[in-house]
């Protein structure tokens, strides 16, 4: 099953696209790439980049999926 969320108006208009692979697991990409997985961890929602969830990178625990959808969806920023 596929649903499509919305990020907040302000921000950048991006589309994201999710997809359940397992109970406590979402896969998060756009149109054109890959953008990481959510993990629901107890009270949490872990935050995972990469291609694939067993060597992503863990970003954060956020309380809603909202919010790691959100950390996904943002770049990270060079200085």
């Amino acid at each position: 099953m596929s649903t499509t969320t919305s990020i907040e108006p302000l921000r950048r208009s991006a589309r994201i696209l999710t997809r359940s692979v397992a109970p406590d697991l979402v896969h998060v990409s756009t149109p054109d790439r890959v953008l990481g997985f959510v993990r629901s961890d107890r009270d949490s929602y872990v935050a995972l980049r990469g291609t694939d969830p067993r060597w992503a990178d863990e970003l954060g625990r956020y309380v809603s999926q909202g919010l790691a959808l959100e950390a996904l969806r943002l770049r990270k920023r060079s200085v």
